[in-house]
């Protein structure tokens, strides 16, 4: 049987290694900083069986969404589908009404401006239920950044900072709250370990429904 080859080996001051499977079937390992290469390999090895099991699941997933900006294309927020509708002109560039309108002005980099439209409203909105988690929980950021990060939802920094993709505001809400109390409550326990998971369910009592809807579905929001 072929090896199933190692995309990156992104190392941090992780204790333990891990392996995660790309949205695209690719494989990504997270080791220590000090990992020997040998023992990534034997690690790598020995989950084989694991490995092509879940690239399997993933293949037999909806496709990936592939946006050409068309007329009627559907743009997700917060959940909800919203068909790309071209206007003449509009109080705004980009407006969300029961459609996404975008000025026909905008048409020559309409990728670029739907991805700066998107950015904003996560600025706001994401930071906004992070800063209400926040109080809830007593969970406290230092700082709260968005990224266009394409294979992480969210991040935490060892500065005490937390990061989230500008990508998550199409999933829905529910989806969202589950992402920003894990990065919150990795400010205390920054392992995936039972204690972790154990301050999630604390806050988030149905936490592993929606992390498996995130995993069925992630491929369905990323532009």
């Amino acid at each position: 049987m072929d090896e199933i080859p190692v995309e990156q080996i992104i190392r941090s001051r992780r204790r333990s290694i891990a392996l995660v499977i790309t949205p695209d079937g690719h494989l990504i390992v997270r080791a220590p900083l000090k990992a020997p290469v040998a023992l990534i390999e034997k690690f790598v090895k020995e989950k084989n069986g694991w490995i092509r099991k879940k690239i399997g699941e993933i293949r037999q997933r909806p496709p990936a969404t592939v946006h050409e900006y068309e007329e009627g294309e559907p743009f997700f927020y917060f959940g909800r589908m919203y068909p790309l509708h071209i206007v003449e002109s509009g109080n705004n560039p980009i407006e969300r009404t029961d459609r996404l309108c975008v000025c026909r002005t905008l048409l020559p980099d309409i990728r670029h401006r739907v991805k700066c439209w998107y950015m904003l409203e996560a600025q706001r909105e994401i930071h906004a239920r992070c800063m209400w988690f926040s109080m809830t929980t007593g969970y406290t950021p230092k700082s709260i950044r968005i990224t266009d990060a394409r294979q992480r939802w969210g991040s935490c920094s060892s500065d005490g900072g937390i990061n989230f993709s500008w990508r998550l505001i199409q999933a829905p809400l529910e989806i969202v709250d589950y992402v920003i109390v894990h990065e919150l409550v990795h400010l205390k326990q920054h392992d995936h370990s039972k204690k972790f998971w154990a301050k999630v369910k604390e806050i988030m009592p149905d936490y592993e429904r929606r992390r498996e809807w995130l995993r069925e579905n992630e491929r369905l929001l990323r532009i």
